[in-house]
């Protein structure tokens, strides 16, 4: 009978039939004993189940292949082979509270509950109830069985949820994480003693409540997404509120479905009133677009995404919180990029928000987490050699005096005591991007491309915070416009934010300083650790869902990578099966 468990899943490509199939003739195996002798033949059972012969680890059990094996086998080792997940003859509660979890709650958190065994494990648990109606003693290997798929099971969710299905440095160069390490077995044995499965599921999900708000909001977009086809609002010249347009009812049906409007007339109306443009500025702010109430084409694309495709965010954005830092610190910055904004926090309270510009298309910001060390007041802009070549170089063949008039000088070497070049003794129509010479620097002032102060965290993308003359782009509702860098709203606030520790930093002194136009460097007292991410999808501690244009196309390749145009399919599937008893 062992040795047929490697053949089944080919036989019976359905895993739920498979294993009925399966329990059904271990079922019949079971003779009445007593409960000692029942307990023991299980560990009898399990220690056959966990010595089959197996190639490059491979292992299956009830038609699953397991996928922890190197945690499972020793766990089960150390217990001599004792159960984990029987009370005597029958499953533990907490054993029926994670299939629960499995089947009712995995698929808010992103999870798709057949990576847990989860037909396989109901197939189970259906044989030991049947039996146990029929008054029959369950066979042992059916016990057994049912206690290893579990073990694997558990390690596997766990693992997912504590450090995500993915991993993004796969994904993306411009990511880098830590990630989180969990302690599986631990969290195991503690389950088994104390039994309380929410309790093991706090423990190692994200902590933070932007997580587990997102994951109450889950629902209600399945609801919604559920609710048929999406009406698409064609496009046109832009809509005023007052208007009259054949597009208005249509646009009102989003917005109802959306919850964003409260209710449908009795009578249709093709006026854009007053009521309907409060909903539209509503949607308008949860999506990060100008909320002005007119209905243009960032508008009208972000209504037409359907909420299928929402969900998708949602969940792909559950994914990206589990690859976050578990500890924050006392004192960090998280500049969102998808959200052009920067929040400082203070002990987990948030002490200072403001408004950035990022990285454009071409040259993204990337996600990572660092210490910020030091601020400069009137910085030097060292100019990148890319930009010199690509975009600066055109300029200079054309006229020369481009360099004195923008206040850059040209250097002889990247060293600090590098000499300058006369930039007219240089005959810019032989240089090309190969043979620049020397490299460029924007001495200080107010026209420096960074501003009067620069935030330093040394990273390996050379990515830093810093002020910026361009003030007026801060108007912009869609701000992806850097080179990578993070341009900053206000960064006196934030240079006295992470000053704090040193009572000689006060408005005053460091206007005086950055007044005086001499480049100044100061250490932070206390570092500040500063965290970029990219979050598309959240809801605020209102209760408001927000969504954010994907300017990466990070959302598209999670999305792929995490499969969830598979994983709605078959929850669809599963849940319709359910419905009519399947």
């Amino acid at each position: 009978m062992i040795a047929l468990f490697r053949f089944v899943p080919a036989l019976f490509p359905h895993a739920a039939v498979a294993v009925l199939l399966w329990v059904a003739g271990i079922a019949g195996l079971g003779v009445v004993a007593p409960a000692a002798a029942q307990e023991e033949s299980v560990d009898a059972a399990l220690r056959h189940l966990l010595s089959q012969p197996r190639e490059d680890d491979d292992l299956f059990v009830a038609c699953e292949r397991l996928r922890s094996t190197r945690e499972l086998v020793p766990f089960y080792q150390d217990r001599r082979f004792a159960p984990a997940w029987l009370q005597g003859p029958v499953p533990s509660p907490v054993a029926r509270d994670l299939v629960r979890f499995l089947q009712d709650d995995a698929v808010n958190h992103g999870l798709n509950p057949e990576d847990y065994h989860l037909s396989c494990l109901k197939a189970l648990l259906d044989g030991i109830d049947e039996g146990r109606l029929r008054q029959r003693e369950t066979s042992p290997t059916l016990l057994a069985s049912l206690d290893v798929v579990l073990t694997d099971a558990f390690f596997i969710l766990f693992s997912h949820l504590s450090t995500g299905r993915v991993d993004p440095t796969a994904l993306d160069s411009q990511w880098m994480a830590h990630p989180h390490q969990a302690d599986l077995r631990t969290g195991l044995e503690e389950l088994l003693t104390h039994q309380d499965l929410p309790r093991t599921v706090r423990h190692f999900a994200p902590p933070d409540e932007d997580y587990w708000r997102l994951v109450a909001a889950v629902p209600a977009q399945r609801k919604i997404a559920a609710q048929g086809p999406w009406p698409v609002l064609p496009e046109g010249p832009s809509l005023h509120p007052g208007e009259k347009d054949a597009r208005v009812p249509i646009l009102r049906r989003q917005l109802y479905r959306l919850g964003d409007y409260p209710h449908l007339p009795s009578k249709p109306s093709d006026v854009y009133d007053a009521e309907l443009a409060k909903a539209v500025r509503r949607f308008q702010e949860r999506h990060g677009i100008g909320s002005d109430g007119v209905i243009g084409k960032k508008t009208t694309e972000a209504l037409n995404v359907s909420p299928q495709d929402r969900l998708f965010q949602m969940l792909a954005n559950l994914e990206r919180h589990r690859w976050l830092p578990r500890s924050w610190g006392d004192r960090y910055l998280v500049v969102n990029t998808a959200d052009y904004s920067l929040t400082a926090y203070e002990h987990g309270a948030s002490v200072l928000k403001m408004r950035v510009i990022v990285g454009g298309s071409a040259t993204s910001t990337p996600v990572f987490s660092e210490v910020m060390r030091y601020v400069e007041l009137n910085p030097y802009w060292n100019v990148p050699r890319s930009i010199a070549t690509e975009e600066l170089l055109p300029k200079i063949r054309r006229d020369p005096s481009y360099l004195e008039r923008h206040h850059y000088e040209l250097l002889s070497g990247s060293g600090e005591k590098s000499g300058r070049l006369d930039p007219w003794s240089i005959d810019w129509r032989q240089v090309r991007p190969d043979n620049f010479p020397g490299r460029l620097r924007q001495i200080p002032g107010p026209w420096n491309a960074l501003g009067r102060i620069k935030f330093v965290l040394p990273n390996r993308f050379n990515v830093y915070l810093h002020d910026t003359p361009d003030r007026h782009l801060f108007q912009r509702p869609h701000r992806a416009l850097s080179h990578g860098c993070i341009r900053l709203e206000k960064p006196l606030d934030l240079a006295l934010f992470v000053l704090q520790d040193d009572p000689k930093w006060t408005r005053e002194s460091l206007e005086k300083l950055i007044a005086g136009g001499k480049h100044h460097m100061i250490p932070l007292v206390k570092p500040c650790a500063v965290h970029l991410l990219y979050i598309t999808a959240w809801v605020s501690e209102d209760g408001t869902m927000h969504f954010r244009q994907d300017i990466y196309d990070r959302d598209k390749l999670l999305v792929g990578a995490l499969k969830l145009e598979k994983f709605a399919a078959d929850t669809t599937s599963n849940a319709q099966d359910r419905r009519q008893g399947g």
